[in-house]
């Protein structure tokens, strides 16, 4: 009887669980000597060892001699997400939440297409803060793109706040030429570009100071958009190449931009 008693328990407290949104976990074990006392995040027993999977500490349980439900004292995490273009090629992304709910920090994430997939584009995870912002100053013109706020848990999981939003900035997107980066350079240098239609393909080469070609870069580019490549210094061989200047031509949708680079070994 109090085996079914119990269950009883487990069922309402788990009926409150999908109402309320709140964490609850249902565990095996082979005794009942586990709770945590104190209400922190961490219990442990005999043979086995549970943390609290949303970072909140453990509220109440119900429990027979193999089992019991645990709960997190964790709100789910509601709010707003919004991106606009504040300035000329600046993104701001501001978001509020209305309860943390056991997150110790915020990620931004970015695609081209709503599928994704989505890379992230702080180094350093942001601070819980609400309201918070983030300026995204790495898009380009005439593209749309997409972007996720993703909450941090307590076990190192991510979970989106919000919606994925998307915004299209203003401009037309051109085919260009950026300089690399570092030039002068010796172990290696970042060649970024703007391709406005890759339906044709792309050629990127270097040549040096007589015309000849020392080698052609992979470009594999499906898309439209800003891409980057790097040279590493060496010719279609494989070899490392002689010091001095070199230069870069791309060709994409009829369009010619050549840039110029110096390699010092």
């Amino acid at each position: 009887m109090k085996v079914k008693c119990v269950i009883c328990v487990l069922l309402a407290l788990l009926a409150a669980a999908v109402a309320s949104g709140a964490g609850f976990e249902l565990r095996t074990w082979s005794t009942t000597a586990a709770a945590p006392a104190d209400g922190s995040s961490h219990s442990t027993s005999a043979n086995f060892e549970m943390v609290s999977r949303l970072g909140g500490s453990f509220v109440g349980s119900a429990e027979s001699a193999s089992f019991s439900l645990w709960g997190c004292s964790v709100t789910p995490v509601e709010g707003a997400f919004v991106a606009t273009e504040t300035e000329p090629l600046i993104v701001t992304l501001r978001w509020t939440v209305e309860s943390f709910g056991g997150i110790s920090s915020f990620n931004i994430y970015r695609a081209w297409a709503e599928d994704g997939p989505f890379e992230r584009l702080n180094e350093a995870r942001l601070p819980p803060f609400s309201p918070g912002v983030y300026e995204d100053t790495t898009v380009w013109p005439g593209s749309s793109f997409w972007y996720e706020l993703r909450g941090v848990l307590g076990d190192g999981s991510e979970d989106v706040v919000g919606e994925t939003v998307m915004l299209r900035t203003d401009g037309t997107l051109a085919t260009k030429l950026y300089n690399a980066n570092p030039n002068p350079f010796s172990d290696g240098t970042v060649i970024q570009l703007d391709v406005a239609s890759a339906s044709r393909g792309i050629s990127l080469r270097i040549y040096d100071i007589a015309g000849r070609v020392v080698t052609a870069l992979n470009t594999e580019v499906a898309r439209p958009g800003r891409h980057s490549v790097t040279w590493d210094g060496t010719n279609d061989r494989g070899q490392r190449v002689a010091s001095g200047v070199y230069f870069i031509a791309l060709e994409a949708a009829g369009v010619r931009e050549t840039g110029r680079l110096v390699y010092l070994r």
